[in-house]
C-alpha cells in the first residue's frame, strides 16, 4: 500500500508550541532539568490544551534510552498524567523547526506502510540545532545546524534539495531510483553510498566515506564520479578534487571543525551556525586572513577569544537595532 502526502504545512498557530517542545526535549537531551527549568516545563506543558499530547508524541520520535528516561520522569511530576501516554523508542533526533514535524510524519514508518511524498518537504533547522531524520526509503539524513533541505520521495525518482548549510547522507540502495542531490547548479547522485555535502558561500564541499558518487558542477557538464576518500569543491571555476584521509577526518558531526589551510571568513561561516548571537567583521578584508587549527564549533565564545589569542584580533559586543552581535577587528 502507498500513502500519498499531499500537504505538507502546519497550522500556524501551531508553530510556536512545536518549536518550544523541540527545544524542551532538546534540553532534555543535554541534561536534567533543574528544578526551576522543570517548573516553566510543566507550566508550559499545562497553560494550553493539546501542549502534554504533542509532547508525548515528538517523544516518540526519538530514539534514546536515557532522553525517554528523562522525559518519563519529568512528566511523572505532573497530576494529570495521560492514561494513554506510552514511550516507544526510535531514531535519535534533535530539537526542530515545525516543518520537521511533518518531514517525520512523512518519512518515519509509523504506518507500517510504505510512503510516497508528491510534494516537496522541508527540513529546516535552527543555529545551534542538528537533526537525524530517516526516509521511508531506509536512508538516513544528518542536517546540521542553521541548514535548509527538502525532500521528494516518488517511486521513480529520490530528490533531495540542499538550499542551505550541511547535511549527511546515508543513502539506502535502489537502482531503480537513484538518489539525486541538488545544491543550486551543482548536483551529486547515489545509488546505495554515504557522503557529506557543506554549501557555504562561496563553495560546495562533497566529501565520498563510502561507495561513490557522481558530481556535476552545472547541469549540461559531464559527471565526474568521485569515491570513498575523495572530497570535490565546487565553485567558480569547476570542480577540484582532493584525497582525504577518513580515519583522521574532522567533520562538523563531531562539533569540531579541523583547518589546514582556511581563512577566517570561512571559518566564521561555520561557526554562526551554533552561536547564539551573529558574529560579524566590520572589515571585510579581514574575511581573507590565513588560519589553521582545531575549532571547537559547539562553544563560540571560546572559540572566539582563541582566535584573539592566537591572531591580532579583538572581539566587541555591539547593539545593532536592538540586537546583539559579536564583532571581530584588528587589534
Amino acid at each position: 500500500m502507498t500513502m500519498n502526502y499531499n500537504n505538507p504545512s502546519l497550522p500556524a498557530d501551531d508553530d510556536d508550541d512545536y518549536l518550544r517542545a523541540a527545544e524542551w526535549l532538546d534540553q532534555l537531551s543535554e541534561q536534567p532539568l533543574d528544578e526551576l527549568s522543570t517548573r516553566r516545563f510543566l507550566l508550559w506543558m499545562e497553560a494550553k490544551p493539546g501542549r502534554r499530547a504533542l509532547f508525548e508524541r515528538l517523544v516518540q520520535t526519538w530514539n534514546d534510552p536515557a532522553l525517554t528516561r528523562a522525559a518519563k520522569a519529568v512528566m511523572k511530576q505532573t497530576t494529570a498524567t495521560s492514561s494513554h501516554f506510552t514511550f516507544t523508542p526510535w531514531r535519535a533526533g534533535f530539537a526542530f523547526s515545525l516543518c520537521l514535524c511533518v518531514a517525520i510524519a512523512a518519512s518515519f514508518k509509523w504506518f507500517g506502510t510504505d510512503i510516497t511524498i508528491v510534494a516537496p518537504v522541508p527540513i529546516a533547522t535552527n543555529v545551534g540545532i542538528r537533526h537525524d531524520v530517516q526516509l521511508a526509503d531506509g536512508s538516513q539524513l544528518e542536517v546540521g545546524p542553521a541548514s535548509q533541505v527538502s525532500v521528494l520521495l516518488g517511486e521513480q525518482r529520490r530528490e533531495i534539495a540542499l538550499e542551505q548549510g550541511m547535511a549527511y547522507f546515508r543513502v539506502a540502495k535502489d537502482k531503480s531510483r537513484p538518489f539525486e542531490v541538488r545544491i543550486d547548479n551543482a548536483s551529486v547522485v547515489a545509488v546505495g553510498t554515504e557522503f557529506n555535502i557543506d554549501k557555504t558561500a562561496t563553495r560546495i564541499e562533497v566529501t565520498v566515506y563510502e561507495g561513490a558518487v557522481e558530481v556535476r558542477d552545472q547541469p549540461a557538464h559531464q559527471a565526474q564520479l568521485l569515491r570513498a576518500g575523495e572530497r570535490a569543491l565546487i565553485g567558480t571555476t569547476g570542480i577540484q578534487r582532493l584525497t582525504v584521509d577518513l580515519q583522521q577526518l574532522v567533520d562538523w558531526r563531531s562539533g569540531w571543525l579541523e583547518v589546514a589551510n582556511g581563512e577566517l571568513g570561512q571559518l566564521l561561516e561555520q561557526l554562526n551556525r551554533y552561536s547564539q548571537h551573529p558574529i560579524r567583521l566590520p572589515d571585510p578584508e579581514l574575511g581573507h586572513m590565513p588560519i589553521a587549527g582545531r575549532f571547537h564549533l559547539k562553544d563560540a565564545p571560546s572559540t572566539l577569544q582563541l582566535l584573539t589569542e592566537l591572531y591580532d584580533l579583538q572581539l566587541h559586543t555591539r547593539t545593532n537595532q536592538g540586537k546583539t552581535e559579536l564583532q571581530l577587528t584588528r587589534r
